[in-house]
């Protein structure tokens, strides 16, 4: 083999390694929800998912409500009968969050996500900027969803 040959592979091999380790670093963890809501309610019925929020008149810092429907459609919510302001993010079946959604209380007004899922996260309003948790960030919902069988 030639040393030109031999430059060329070391030189793509550092490369390599390089964009590897690049990548580890900045791949997402999935971000464990259980650390930081102290109280996530499932809901998963359909009279629960209904019921919502609603006739609440007060929702502590660090609880919501954690949404799974029986299949992957868009899904709507709404504040109807709901005295506190939320956000909901709407979290495809791997856990990617794909939209985020401020509602405002007593509102009829449907907030439907754009995209197909199966889950949903309701929680105080501005809660995810607080914690600094945004469109594209993963969840870990596996206990979420093992908690509710």
């Amino acid at each position: 083999m030639s040393r030109q040959y031999l430059n060329f592979v070391q030189t793509s091999l550092r490369h390599i390694i390089f964009l590897t380790l690049t990548f580890d670093v900045f791949a997402s963890e999935k971000i464990n929800i259980n650390n930081i809501l102290t109280n996530i309610e499932v809901v998963s019925s359909s009279q629960e998912r209904r019921k919502g929020l609603m006739n609440r008149k007060y929702l502590p810092e660090n609880h919501g409500m954690f949404f799974i429907w029986d299949y992957r459609k868009r899904q709507c919510m709404w504040m109807r009968d709901t005295y506190i302001p939320l956000s909901v993010a709407y979290i495809n079946n791997e856990g990617k969050i794909l939209e985020i959604y401020d509602m405002v209380p007593h509102s009829e007004k449907s907030v439907c996500s754009i995209k197909r899922v199966k889950y949903a996260l309701e929680v105080n309003k501005d809660w995810f900027e607080k914690n600094n948790i945004n469109i594209g960030d993963m969840l870990n919902i596996r206990v979420l969803i093992q908690n509710d069988k």
